[in-house]
């Protein structure tokens, strides 16, 4: 209790006397420029940043705050964030704590709301999980909010591996996405624990959210040292189809000049994509995104809609308008700078506003804060940089 006491008055203090930049009001259209949402207190970085809208309109972000002994700190939280007015506004509401581990909640945060009851919740329950690690080992953790997010239960352990460590042979797992579908939810992440690879993409199933079926290989390459990584995954509505980006890194390789370039999956069913090819993402035949993908899928854009994907390295983003055609993706300017796996979202009430989230960098040298900006699709659609 005086721990979380602690953290309690430790992120209210950092909310009340945050060092945010005003706040930007939204133009007539609700989009504005980039602005900082969260500046964390000094010698702490916010990273990985990740979200989720409500069914009432709510917006939910957490992120990764790291500072001090990053893999050993039985202290770390998750802030919890929200806002009402679509990303103009913000005040903290809670943080997820550790619970059953004593290892702190680390690192590789991700949200989802229940459509539909699940595993004796109701629907309107936000799911959290998350990468609970120490010297020990790391766990995919799953917890609950029944109440906005405004407290959060323990449900059960997802999956446990090795001591957190990135040197093939090592055998923790990381970068937990969720998704609900079919009356389960699923928790893709990638899995250093099979011998047979480096690392590899895998999903677990669960129908009550505290028993999960077998470990199932989404992305596994032959050669020993790729090592797939960063799950995310969006549904393409209009030709009834998953997309599922991650960075592909193959030893000291590099692919048009990026060293973790981004490749993607379409499937028919999100839980196959083991059979689908892997594909690189390349713009006009000369370039590539590189590292920490992620991708949304607005109905806004054209007949096939618009698939947006983010990477770490850029400040641009890439759009296919095409069902994933690999010869259609283009790269357009944005302002939101680059950052660690940015998160990007498409408002459900009104799928032409496009919100990029974006935190510190992977090395340290950029921007601490977590920062934030909705911009007109429709608009930036017609600003491509490739092809010219």
């Amino acid at each position: 209790m005086k721990l979380e006491a602690s953290l309690f008055l430790s992120y209210a203090v950092a909310a009340l006397a945050s060092r945010c930049k005003p706040h930007i009001p939204p133009s007539p259209i609700g989009t504005f420029p980039p602005h900082v949402i969260y500046d964390p207190p000094a010698g702490q970085r916010a990273s990985y940043p990740r979200h989720v809208e409500l069914k009432d309109g709510t917006l939910l972000i957490t992120s990764s705050i790291i500072g001090g002994d990053f893999f050993n700190n039985k202290n770390s939280s998750f802030p919890v964030f929200e806002s009402k007015d679509g990303g103009v506004h913000w005040k903290w509401i809670s943080n997820i704590t550790d619970q059953v581990n004593g290892w702190g909640m680390s690192a590789q945060p991700a949200l989802l709301e229940l459509q539909k009851p699940l595993g004796g919740f109701k629907a309107g329950t936000i799911l959290f999980s998350g990468n609970s690690w120490s010297n020990n080992g790391t766990r995919i953790d799953l917890y609950a909010s029944t109440d906005k997010a405004r407290t959060w239960q323990f449900v059960s352990h997802v999956a446990e591996g090795g001591r957190p460590n990135t040197t093939n042979g090592a055998t923790p797992i990381w970068e937990p996405f969720l998704l609900d579908y079919n009356d389960e939810l699923i928790v893709y992440y990638s899995d250093q624990r099979d011998p047979k690879h480096g690392q590899k993409l895998a999903h677990q199933r669960s129908k009550d959210l505290r028993t999960w079926g077998p470990v199932v290989s989404d992305v596994a390459y032959d050669e020993y040292i790729a090592r797939p990584g960063m799950t995310v995954v969006a549904k393409i509505e209009t030709i009834n189809k998953w997309i599922l980006v991650h960075e592909f890194p193959v030893g000291n390789s590099s692919s048009y000049g990026v060293n973790y370039p981004v490749y993607y999956r379409i499937a028919e069913d999100p839980t196959k994509f083991d059979s689908a090819p892997g594909i690189p993402i390349v713009i006009d035949g000369k370039l590539a995104p590189n590292a920490s993908p992620y991708v949304v899928w607005s109905p806004a854009g054209g007949p096939n809609g618009t698939i947006v994907v983010s990477d770490a390295d850029r400040s641009e983003i890439y759009t296919n308008r095409f069902g994933g055609d690999p010869k259609k993706w283009e790269m357009h300017a944005i302002e939101q700078p680059a950052a660690y796996s940015r998160a990007l979202h498409i408002f459900r009430r009104d799928p032409k506003k496009l919100m990029v989230l974006g935190g510190a960098t992977f090395d340290e040298g950029g921007p601490d804060e977590l920062s934030l900006s909705v911009l007109d699709l429709i608009e930036l659609l017609k600003t491509r940089i490739y092809p010219a």
